[in-house]
C-alpha cells in the first residue's frame, strides 16, 4: 500500500497489528479461558499477556500518537481512531466481559438458548 508519509506508513502497520495478531490472540485466550471452570483468572492473564505484547510494537505509533490525536482532537478523531480498531476493540470487549464475569451459561443466554437443558 502507498502512503502520503511515513507516518501513515506506521499507523497502518500498527493498526494491522492490532486488528490482526492481537486480535486474534485475544479471542484465542478469551475462548480457551471459557474452558476452565473459573475463567476469571485466566482472562485476566490473556488481557495482560495482549496489552503488553501490543505496548511492546507500538513505541514507533506512540511517537506520532500526536498528531493523530492532538489535544483538541474533536470526538469524531477519537471515534475515527476506534473504528480504525474494530477487530481489536470487539475482541478486547469479548475478553473483558469474560474477566468481569460472563460465563459460557451467559453467552448461551445471550444467544436464546435455554441454558441446563440439554437437546
Amino acid at each position: 500500500m502507498i502512503h502520503s508519509n511515513p507516518d501513515d506508513a506506521i499507523a497502518a502497520e500498527y493498526f494491522s497489528q492490532a486488528n490482526g495478531t492481537a486480535a486474534i490472540l485475544l479471542l484465542s485466550l478469551g475462548y480457551t479461558s471459557l474452558q476452565f471452570t473459573h475463567p476469571k483468572p485466566f482472562a485476566i492473564g490473556a488481557l495482560v499477556i495482549s496489552m503488553l505484547w501490543l505496548f511492546s510494537v507500538g513505541g514507533p505509533y506512540r511517537a506520532i500518537l500526536k498528531r493523530y490525536l492532538p489535544e483538541d482532537a474533536s470526538i469524531g478523531r477519537y471515534l475515527s481512531l476506534v473504528w480504525h480498531l474494530k477487530i481489536f476493540v470487539l475482541s478486547l470487549a469479548f475478553v473483558l466481559a469474560i474477566a468481569g464475569g460472563m460465563t459460557v451459561k451467559d453467552i448461551y443466554s445471550f444467544f436464546g438458548y435455554e441454558v441446563g437443558v440439554s437437546g
